[in-house]
């Protein structure tokens, strides 16, 4: 066995906590041709990491974009097929790819367990139900003494240097400690309310900076507040912005969504606060965690939408 295709196709935070488990086969098994499968707007950050290729899925292309997506594994002919997903999706492209072996997890280690039929090495196992924990079960079936490792993203000093004139613009030294708080859509369930993180920000002894994505457009930001956002086919921002607070020795705040883990991957101090999430799922590995004590009954509810007759009282960390 030497060309393997490990399938991640998203959400963005699990493509990136998947990569922990991949960079440790790359280091331990140098004999390996290891590829990487993924949607088309997570592609860039696998940039630099050592992967043979990352082959970009079109998740809006429809049959069409499912037929590239087979052309292109096809063409590289895999000897070994990794679902580290385990939905239907991933199951499926990896049973299009051709590659005579398929493996992937099964019962609760699978967001959908009945995609393993179409596996044919399937994967019991007792690590934690963790995107991270799964993918190093599974990647163990390759290397068994495969060491645990934490995700790190490679970044160039060219993207840094962006970074680092970006955040001088907003009068910010970022040779010292600055603090990153991360804006979500007050739509998803898992939001920080706006008022809490202005609370938050208020309180802390560093210089702030707001940090908006392109579904935050229509979130205000308060009025006084240092604020920059990365658009459409922008990640590498975010990478070299977590890079850029590590060195600084900053932090970065926010709730449990995509660019928090981006930036732990780069190496930044994190702080994630956690409402309807439950951490031991989905929290960024060497983060430091803040639930509320006083939360509902309800959490951890793992919903896509709030059912409390209070709203997402869950995310209000005011007083914490």
């Amino acid at each position: 066995m030497k060309r393997v295709c490990l399938v991640r196709l998203s959400a963005m935070g699990d493509v990136v906590q998947s990569l922990g488990a991949a960079q440790a086969l790359l280091a331990a098994r140098p004999d390996l041709e290891l590829h990487f499968v993924t949607q088309s707007p997570f592609a860039p950050l696998l940039q630099g990491m050592g992967f043979a290729s990352v082959v970009a899925h079109d998740r809006g292309g429809g049959l069409s974009g499912l037929r590239r997506t087979r052309a292109a594994l096809r063409a590289l002919a895999p000897d070994c097929v990794v679902d580290l997903q385990g939905n239907w999706k991933s199951a499926a492209v990896c049973r299009l790819s051709g590659g005579p072996v398929r493996i992937g997890a099964i019962g609760d280690h699978r967001r959908e367990p009945s995609s393993a039929l179409l596996l044919n090495r399937r994967v019991a196992m007792d690590a934690p139900v963790h995107p991270a924990a799964i993918a190093h079960e599974l990647l163990r079936q390759l290397e068994p003494d495969l060491p645990l490792a934490r995700a790190r993203l490679a970044v160039s000093e060219e993207e840094v240097g962006e970074a680092t004139r970006s955040v001088e613009s907003l009068d910010i030294d970022p040779s010292r400690p600055f603090t990153v708080m991360i804006m979500s859509d007050s739509r998803d369930i898992r939001a920080w309310p706006t008022q809490s993180m202005e609370r938050h920000a208020a309180s802390v002894s560093t210089p702030v900076l707001w940090l908006r994505g392109p579904g935050e457009v229509d979130v205000p930001v308060p009025s006084d507040a240092q604020a920059i956002a990365h658009g459409p086919g922008e990640l590498r921002r975010l990478v070299a912005l977590g890079a850029l607070v590590r060195r600084a020795g900053g932090r970065v705040l926010g709730p449990d969504i995509g660019p928090v883990h981006v930036l732990n991957a780069a190496g930044a101090e994190t702080v994630v606060f956690f409402g309807p999430q439950d951490p031991d799922r989905t929290a960024p590995p060497g983060a430091t965690i803040v639930t509320r004590s006083d939360g509902p009954a309800c959490v951890p509810c793992r919903r896509r939408r709030c059912t409390h007759s209070d709203g997402p009282v869950c995310m209000d960390f005011t007083g914490t």
